[in-house]
């Protein structure tokens, strides 16, 4: 299991510049790099275009989503999870959220009205630290 993510400071900052920057709505991206034991140890976050466009869900564009597969392959590495805002509520998965995890299982990095917090799924959600580099 997951239990870390390591994510550089600039993708941080990338991901509350999305978070700002379509605010009503939800942004979402992937989250590209490699899992060694429990830690995902992420070295780039991509937008992806959020294909529903609302303020209550995304849906990672899929042919975007594809793309971003391909990419991380090709050099080695792999989509360690995703990231998505919730602009106007706190950063924990909501039902919608929770229902995807189940069957999407890596690391979920959501960013907030209060900041930002990583969960995976194990048999329910479950907290992981987020360690900036």
């Amino acid at each position: 299991m997951i239990n870390e993510i390591k994510i550089l400071k600039k993708d941080m900052a990338l991901i509350q510049a999305e978070l700002e920057a379509n605010k009503p709505y939800e942004a979402c991206g992937v989250l590209i790099g490699t899992i060694n034991g429990s830690t995902a140890l992420v070295e780039k976050a991509l937008p992806v275009t959020n294909a529903k466009r609302t303020r209550r869900s995304f849906e990672l564009d899929p042919k975007e989503h594809y793309d971003a597969w391909n990419e991380a392959e090709k050099d080695g590495k792999e989509i360690v999870g995703v990231y998505h805002t919730h602009p106007v509520s706190s950063a924990v998965p909501s039902l919608w959220d929770r229902e995807t995890m189940e069957n999407a299982p890596s690391v979920w990095l959501i960013a907030g009205a209060d900041g930002m917090r990583a969960y995976v799924w194990e048999n329910g959600v479950k907290a992981v630290e987020i360690t900036e580099y």
